[in-house]
């Protein structure tokens, strides 16, 4: 696609590196569920996999069933709890900023959004903290609707800003960025530097791949 109306970005990972409060905040929600904070649970920081998927990784419980939902609850109070404390260390990747200040002033006609399996206001907060507020149209979480990789976030979003699902182009560094792009069927571009290593996301074959978010500005029609 060379002339995109409408670029969403995934947020943890692509946009910014999240990832030492991701863990931090997994490890006190696991600490307040009696589970030891296993360097394979901890793995799954990296992965874009929802609180739930990882409370059900953890306790081998399924969560949506009633005897887990006070301790899911407990689980996922304490992760939200804990992320905005102190000790926050998200920043913006390098390149991030200026590319998309780059986008905002040469193709104001591009419509610009974040999807991410947050929620909507601490997304929204992150954004702010990593000096990013002011270049999107949209910031939106996964509030009460299906995770990615289903599609549902990715056409809310393009019918919140009236674009053609089709018209849009969607960056994330994980499985579910990709496979969302697929299925709501816009142009699927993966990027390098985040969760997934750039094999891995060569495997699920998106239309394109980048190592720096500063190559977007190759990918966008002058």
């Amino acid at each position: 696609m060379a002339d995109p109306q409408l670029v969403i970005f995934d947020l943890d990972g692509t946009l910014v590196d999240s990832f030492a409060d991701i863990e931090r905040s997994i490890v006190c929600a696991l600490t307040a569920i009696d589970v030891e904070p296993t360097p394979a649970l901890l793995t799954l920081c990296r992965k874009g996999v929802s609180l739930e998927y990882s409370f059900g990784v953890a306790t081998g419980c399924e969560p949506s069933e009633p005897a887990s939902r006070a301790r899911l609850r407990t689980f996922v109070d304490t992760y939200r709890d804990n992320y905005f404390a102190d000790e926050f260390a998200s920043t913006a990747y390098a390149s991030v900023p200026a590319t998309l200040a780059w986008l905002r002033d040469t193709h104001s006609h591009i419509r610009l959004a974040v999807a991410t399996t947050k929620r909507t206001d601490m997304a929204r907060v992150v954004v702010d903290r990593c000096g990013l507020s002011g270049l999107f149209d949209l910031v939106q979480g996964s509030d009460g609707l299906p995770k990615k990789p289903d599609p549902a976030l990715l056409r809310v979003v393009a019918g919140e800003l009236d674009v053609p699902m089709q018209a849009a182009m969607m960056l994330g560094d994980t499985d579910k960025d990709v496979l969302a792009a697929k299925a709501a069927g816009c142009t699927a571009v993966a990027v390098s530097y985040g969760g997934w290593t750039r094999d891995e996301m060569l495997t699920l074959d998106p239309d394109h791949l980048l190592d720096d978010l500063a190559e977007l500005r190759a990918l966008i029609a002058a």
